[in-house]
């Protein structure tokens, strides 16, 4: 069946029922995985019709999408103005500490959507460029706000996108493949050490 085409909402109860349908289907994607939920469940934990569901999203690829603005982070003015306040060197830790283990309950959260969007960012060309315009945009902003918060580093771009996948594989080996033999809270802070080395400062004085 042809989809029409999708609508963005405009007055409050239409913003909060699109809003709703993002959010029951985070929950679902969580629990049983994007392939396994339908546009249909969506529609009924949502409480509002299948149509209202296509009345704003063209499939359910669509929503999965909106689902991801919501779950990854965004560096916002918030977090640069967080940084901007860290400049004792404890602080900074702390600041990178907290960035660390939000991230670990973000994987945490939505253990099992995560792994689908990873999965589907290898098979699926719109989550791949999604993603990629995503990365794009968030550590270009974090590199470009580096030297205005006081931070002279060489190579800003490569190092944040180092910093950035050390961060993700870490909360990935706590969440995805835990292991016995290894202890997490000095992985942590060898991760945060090896942050400040890249940052050239020295976080262990």
């Amino acid at each position: 069946m042809a989809k029409s085409e999708t609508r963005e909402p405009r007055q409050t109860r239409a913003i909060e029922k699109k809003k709703k349908i993002v959010q029951v289907a985070f929950k679902l994607f969580c629990e049983k995985g994007f392939h396994h939920t339908n546009t249909n469940e969506i529609a009924k934990e949502a409480g509002v019709s299948t149509g209202i569901v296509y009345h704003y999203f063209k499939d359910k690829k669509a929503i999965f999408l909106a689902v991801m603005d919501q779950v990854i982070p965004k560096f916002d003015d918030d977090m640069i103005k967080q940084l901007h306040l860290s400049k004792d060197r404890k602080e900074l830790e702390a600041f990178l500490s907290d960035i660390i283990d939000k991230d670990v309950q973000l994987h945490e959260i939505s253990r099992v959507a995560h792994e689908e969007f990873h999965a589907m960012r290898h098979s699926d060309p719109d989550v791949a460029e999604y993603m990629n315009n995503f990365n794009n945009q968030f550590l270009s902003s974090i590199a470009g706000a580096l030297p205005s918060l006081g931070f002279s580093i060489s190579h800003p771009q490569e190092k944040v996108d180092m910093i950035y996948h050390m961060i993700d594989q870490y909360s990935d080996s706590i969440v995805l493949n835990k292991r016995e033999k290894i202890n997490y809270d000095v992985m942590k802070k060898l991760l945060i050490e090896t942050i400040f080395n890249l940052l050239d400062l020295d976080v262990f004085d």
